[in-house]
């Protein structure tokens, strides 16, 4: 009865977005950031059909007939460029942290895709806040943490939701590896932080050149050797600037593309990070100013990047405590509230991860053709006053805000 019940309950659910999906409405916007070459556009109507945007723009006629949803201000569905949510659960117990293998420092072979629970509650909490897609990691923490994937906040499984089942590989340079591993299995070193890394990935190179016949399968070699191929990227966690530095040093060994989690003291080496082609998966704004890695945390650090032509997505981060979430939306506004362009802030969690994660062919823009992951404000969204009215993912409304 239990496997009859479950197997009706997916029926009715595909049914249910099916039915959802298959709606011609439209949407209009006082502002809609679309967050595209046609910029911010004012008194505009957007119309989604069978999941899709159909069509956007201003002087788009509506049928007398119509469904209409009308708001303050529209964007494209938020996309939080790192998170553990997923893998890291609200209880913060045992049973719901899947995010760090404390007994391996060296886990390329761990895949997130395989720790992920769609059910858990904190995926709805970044949803309503207008999150729609959550690149999912390992807790930052092992010296090779592990893969990466990209999911959106709405389905019934892991593989329903994945837009990436295999995104990134997880390197974790600073302290953080020397607090979890020194007293045991090391590293207790940032030397030997960095030696590992880089063994792990000269190890891959050998494995590539062996014998496809007579190599032994070696499922953390695999896993490199789409790092090397450029398959999947390579995301480097570094708050300091020095361990920044190793990062780059490590990418350019590697001939990888630079992608710098964290990277806290980033506005101060702009320069080389420039000159590196690096992209900064930037610290939450508010993160907690601590002695050490932390010290030199600014709140204006995305308005220096701005500046300064280098590339930025916004995270929400890994955090230990309850509700192991932050709200990126928050985030971002404390950006703005400190110098950063409003519509540089939007396309940093919309446009520029989705090409940074290379899915912009499907969401980060409201262009025709692309899913219609949207959501809908009453204001500003980046006024504390201001409330999340709606939220759309593939054309179906998941949420009614926060």
């Amino acid at each position: 009865m239990t496997v009859f019940k479950a197997i009706i309950a997916t029926l009715i659910f595909a049914a249910c977005v099916s039915f959802a999906s298959a709606q011609t409405f439209y949407i209009k916007a006082n502002t809609l950031y679309t967050s595209s070459n046609d910029g911010v556009l004012n008194d505009a109507v957007i119309v989604v059909k069978d999941g899709k945007i159909d069509k956007v723009g201003t002087n788009i006629e509506v049928p007398s007939n119509a469904t209409v949803i009308e708001a303050k201000v529209v964007t494209p569905g938020l996309i939080d460029s790192h998170t553990v949510v997923g893998v890291s659960g609200a209880y913060n117990v045992d049973a719901d942290q899947d995010a760090f293998e404390k007994v391996d420092n060296m886990g390329a072979e761990y895949r997130i895709l395989d720790s992920f629970n769609p059910n858990e509650t904190l995926i709805a909490h970044a949803r309503k806040f207008g999150v729609t897609t959550i690149h999912v990691t390992p807790q930052p923490a092992a010296p090779v943490g592990g893969v990466t994937a990209l999911f959106k906040t709405y389905g019934q499984t892991a593989d329903q939701m994945a837009l990436r089942t295999e995104t990134a590989m997880m390197f974790n340079l600073g302290e953080a590896p020397k607090y979890f591993f020194g007293d045991n299995i090391g590293p207790s070193t940032r030397m030997a932080t960095a030696s590992l890394i880089r063994e792990s990935l000269y190890k891959a190179k050998a494995w590539i050149q062996e014998d496809k016949d007579k190599r032994k399968p070696d499922l953390a070699m695999e896993a490199l050797a789409k790092v090397l191929s450029g398959d999947i990227d390579a995301m480097f966690t570094a708050h300091r600037d020095y361990d920044i530095a190793t990062a780059l040093r490590i990418a350019k060994e590697f001939d990888l593309k630079p992608i710098i989690n964290y990277g806290t003291e980033g506005y101060l080496m702009r320069d080389t990070l420039k000159a590196a082609e690096a992209t900064i998966i930037t610290a939450p704004t508010m993160q907690r100013s601590s002695p050490g890695q932390k010290e030199n945390a600014s709140l204006e650090a995305t308005r220096f990047l701005q500046a300064a032509n280098i590339p930025f997505v916004f995270s929400s981060g890994y955090e230990g405590y309850v509700p192991k979430t932050r709200v990126l939306l928050w985030e971002m506004a404390i950006a703005v509230a400190n110098g950063l362009d409003r519509e540089a802030a939007i396309n940093a969690a919309t446009i520029v991860p989705a090409k940074l994660w290379g899915v912009s062919k499907n969401i980060g823009s409201i262009e025709k053709g692309k899913d219609a992951d949207l959501v809908l404000y009453d204001g500003d969204p980046f006024e504390y006053i201001s409330k999340v009215t709606g939220v759309y993912i593939n054309g179906e409304r998941v949420s009614e805000g926060g």
